[in-house]
């Protein structure tokens, strides 16, 4: 039953991205079909929802994956986008969001709504458009609930390494053969909006770069287990060093440094800025994480194959032809003012609806009246995830899942750091810094709200928080010997 829900699990988390990054209705749905059916599919296998495995799958160890308190928190948010939801009297309305009842009163005095209607009301200013993404916010928390379940041995642990590795290299091949090609496709459709970039199987380039940002350092990551780095033993010198590594494990080491020189070489070739600086800064944190937490000898050679890498994959982009990334930074700058100014409005409305938002998923709504320059676009992203966040589901529903993220990642470093296993040192490093390279492009973009990319996202969580609790099949029995667990007979 496991093998078939990690399964299952393992091909939407391959699949989503390719129809449009999963941004289109059809894939939502299909994402939230399989999903809930796989939940299902769960509940009904024996022992329910908190039965054991079957005894063929020893059990994982008996911790929570997230701390009982930050399950708490997570509950909170859900409870936000119901309430949200839920039709209350005018005059409840007027006392939780007086920005929401004052909008519908316009809406009234205008002739767009009847007074029936402003008799009940809702917190969120469309409640249908928050009913939808309080659907799919379920459909992620699903997921990486069983996701969670079902990787349960090191064995998975490193099958969903391959299987997210595998997604980034064939996003990135994907996405350069399509730009040198010049064909600008994805699949039969021609994108017209980013003909000079790489963009995979996304629309926008940034989210195409995003995706790579997390894959980069995962990737690396493995790169780094399978050259066996995380196994030589301190102390050793050069000759003996090159006569651990042989043959056989030199080439491993070229075959699996292959997946980050390429999904280094499409990221560049995005031509996002933001994606570039966040490649740098993920090559540092790598090292200083690497630097701090020693296992192989002096710091200086731990830190040699990361920079090999790196090194490689800017070497590749140079002799390709750097000259249009170059030109991104040269003519675009750093700073697009027009962000700045949507930012300085999202707070302006952050402020109108502090505490339990306009409603999830109605932004574009809700920044209209406060746009005092036109555009001449739509705006429906805050091009901050966090902004936007809060600006819809208010301090008490975004604060508080924003809290939850950053203190997960810190709970995902401070297991790691005590991890000793190789595959844990390594993928589970690679999988965190994944995590936080997305923190960061938030900043900038909304990258998060591809469903392809969040769940990307989600499952690189999983793996960095429960990679330091497994083990390999040669130290299972001194593991259930510290826990104190029996196979299930």
């Amino acid at each position: 039953m496991a093998d078939f829900l990690f399964i299952g699990l393992s091909l939407i988390v391959w699949c989503l991205p390719l129809p449009f990054g999963g941004n289109i209705e059809w894939a939502i749905y299909g994402f939230e079909t399989s999903v809930f059916i796989l939940f299902v599919i769960f509940l009904l296998r024996p022992g329910g929802l908190t039965g054991n495995w079957e005894a063929s799958e020893w059990p994982e160890k008996p911790e929570r994956v997230l701390p009982l308190f930050f399950s708490i928190l997570i509950g909170i948010f859900f409870l936000v986008l119901l309430a949200q939801i839920v039709p209350l009297p005018s005059k409840v309305v007027k006392i939780l969001s007086p920005a929401a009842w004052k909008w519908r009163e316009e809406l009234v005095f205008s002739g767009l709504m009847g007074t029936k209607t402003f008799k009940w009301q809702t917190i969120s200013l469309s409640p249908w458009a928050s009913a939808y993404e309080l659907v799919r916010y379920l459909s992620y928390g699903v997921f990486a609930f069983l996701l969670a379940k079902v990787v349960n041995s090191q064995k998975k642990a490193r099958a969903l390494a391959l299987i997210l590795v595998s997604a980034g290299v064939f996003q990135a091949l994907y996405g350069l053969s399509e730009y040198f090609g010049g064909t600008n496709r994805i699949f039969s459709w021609v994108n017209p909006h980013y003909s000079g970039s790489a963009f995979g199987t996304f629309v926008n380039r940034d989210h195409y770069s995003a995706f790579l940002e997390m894959t980069f350092p995962l990737s690396l990551g493995y790169f780094l287990v399978k050259a066996n780095y995380f196994s030589l033993r301190p102390g050793l010198t050069l000759r003996q060093k090159i006569t651990a590594f042989g043959q056989e494990n030199l080439q491993k080491s070229l075959l699996f440094i292959l997946p980050p020189l390429i999904i280094g070489t499409g990221l560049f070739f995005s031509r996002c800025r933001s994606g570039i600086i966040i490649f740098v800064v993920s090559f540092f944190t790598m090292l200083l994480a690497l630097s701090l937490t020693a296992v192989s000898g002096p710091s200086r050679t731990e830190k040699r194959l990361v920079k090999v890498v790196v090194v490689s994959v800017i070497l590749c982009v140079v002799l390709i032809g750097i000259t249009p990334i170059l030109e991104r930074f040269t003519y675009g700058g750093f700073f697009d003012k027009n962000r700045l100014l949507v930012y300085s409005y999202t707070l302006r409305l952050i402020g109108q609806y502090l505490w339990l938002g306009s409603g999830s998923g109605t932004y574009i709504q809700a920044i209209t009246p406060f746009l005092q320059k036109d555009f001449y676009v739509i705006f429906d992203h805050a091009h901050n995830d966090y902004l936007e966040m809060i600006a819809e589901t208010g301090l008490v529903g975004g604060g508080i899942i924003i809290l939850v993220g950053f203190l997960t990642l810190g709970l995902g470093f401070r297991r790691w750091s005590r991890a000793k296993d190789p595959l844990a040192r390594g993928v589970g490093l690679g999988a965190l810094i994944g995590v936080s390279a997305l923190f960061f492009h938030s900043l900038t973009d909304f990258s998060l709200r591809m469903p392809g990319n969040a769940v990307f996202w989600l499952s690189l969580f999983v793996l960095g928080l429960k990679l330091p609790w497994l083990v390999s099949g040669n130290n299972e029995q001194k593991f259930r010997e510290e826990v104190g667990l029996k196979r299930a007979e």
